[in-house]
């Protein structure tokens, strides 16, 4: 695994710290960690993705759809916070400009 989930306490809510290299591989676990610590990510979530260094594809339309789900990014790069604004197609890929 490239990356790790770390739970942190936070009296805001459920907080889910992501460190490494997030990609398609991986997904489930990270699918899994929002379901166990929240159940629904509407549910006042915080990802923390200071120690993220890379996001692929996947990573990044898993991320958008945790955030239209109500989950809050916190600590974002910024170009992965570039990445996670760009206008997404009706398959949820960045729109080539």
């Amino acid at each position: 695994m490239t990356f790790r989930i770390t739970r942190l306490d936070d009296p805001k809510g459920p907080r889910l710290k992501v460190d490494g290299w997030l990609e398609a591989e991986g997904l489930s676990d990270l699918e899994k960690e929002v379901e166990h610590a929240c159940g629904d990510p509407s549910a006042g979530l915080t990802l923390d993705l200071a120690g993220l260094r890379q996001a692929d594809e996947a990573a990044v339309i898993l991320l958008r759809r945790l955030v239209a789900s109500g989950a809050r990014l916190v600590d974002c790069a910024p170009y992965l916070a570039l990445r996670l604004a760009a206008p997404a197609g009706p398959d949820g890929h960045d729109v080539p400009e």
